[in-house]
């Protein structure tokens, strides 16, 4: 699959959980920003029909195909590190059997954006090298940040296996962006 195409469906199926899930991401629906696992379920949910059933979708997948490893994890300064959302074929090894790994983030408004998704992003190439995943990206909502026009404003980083970084920027242009969540906000119960 190829980068453009993959991430259309990962856009289509972003776009379907802010619509869909607007009562999970919406800052005025609770007290506190949603835990990533429970964005990176939706995510997965909605992106199960987007990609080729051959492939599995799993979240916080913890599991390895390697033969003496335990899992798909990396150890690093913040202690163990599992990703938020891979598309693979379980329990088979190398970039033909794993599509996808990404890395989620929804709580950013107190902390320094570009530093924190640094970290992330190098945790994802670390894991995409490791296990040849044929796309690592990092997808921060930015729920909540300050000074944004809208409330959530997602902002993603890709890397393929062989070439690197490859795209990084707003996943929604601005006026998308606000289509989408003025359709979100009308699909709350008044």
């Amino acid at each position: 699959m190829q980068l453009a195409d993959l991430q259309n469906r990962v856009r289509i199926a972003l776009t379907t959980t802010i619509v869909n899930e607007w009562s999970l991401l919406s800052l005025a629906a609770g007290t506190s920003r949603p835990s990533e696992r429970a964005v990176a379920f939706h995510l997965g949910w909605y992106l199960r029909p987007m990609v080729e059933e051959t492939w599995d979708i799993d979240c916080e997948y913890n599991r390895s195909g390697m033969h003496l490893e335990e899992s798909v994890r990396l150890v690093d300064d913040e202690g163990r590190r599992i990703p938020d959302l891979i598309v693979h074929h379980r329990g088979k090894l190398g970039p033909e059997h794993n599509l996808l790994l990404l890395e989620l983030a929804t709580d950013r408004a107190d902390v320094d954006v570009d530093k924190a998704a640094a970290g992330d992003f190098g945790r994802a190439r670390a894991l995409q090298a490791r296990f040849g995943y044929q796309y690592a990206a990092v997808l921060d909502l930015r729920i909540g940040a300050a000074g944004a026009v809208q409330p959530v404003t997602p902002h993603w980083q890709w890397a393929e296996h062989d070439g690197g970084p490859v795209d990084a920027g707003d996943v929604y242009e601005p006026d998308v962006l606000a289509e989408i969540i003025g359709r979100a906000e009308k699909s709350l119960p008044r």
